[in-house]
């Protein structure tokens, strides 16, 4: 057996480098205990609702017709404010035809009892029964927020 030279600096590198891959693993491992809140914080919902724009005679909803929509559903239901972002959507209608159209995304971030579940439901069926759409797509996901 050959003993071969051991620098000091070489050892220390190497056992911090074996700490750590130690620590990582261990950490990984875990398995999922969330990390502890930040302060100022609060448990919320982040709701996205996805407006298609297309109408089924072929027309779309235009910017002033959104707006008008913004101004008279979405501002008394969500006064604390929201978010609008412009998209491009593309889905299968119940006629099994892809359809790609422009989208309005709105998110919004409220608490998690129903009154504000229950505005968001309306404003989807508000818009479907305003523009005929078949739907409006809502992605609800538990969020943290503060302000």
């Amino acid at each position: 057996m050959m003993n071969w030279p051991v620098r000091p600096g070489r050892v220390r590198a190497r056992s911090i480098v074996a700490a750590l891959l130690l620590l990582t693993a261990a950490g990984c491992a875990g398995g999922g205990a969330a990390p502890a809140p930040l302060p100022g914080t609060q448990a919320l919902v982040r709701s996205e609702l996805y407006f298609g724009r297309l109408k089924p005679d072929g027309s779309v909803v235009t910017d002033a017709e959104w707006r008008t929509f913004v101004a008279e559903q979405v501002v008394p239901r969500f006064p604390d404010g929201f978010t609008v972002l412009d998209a491009l959507g593309q889905y299968r209608g119940r006629d099994g035809k892809i359809i790609a159209e422009p989208t309005k995304v709105l998110l919004i971030v409220h608490g998690p009892d129903a009154r504000p579940r229950a505005s968001v439901q309306e404003l989807r069926d508000v818009y479907r029964q305003l523009f005929q759409q078949e739907s409006v797509l809502l992605i609800e996901n538990p969020a943290r927020a503060g302000f």
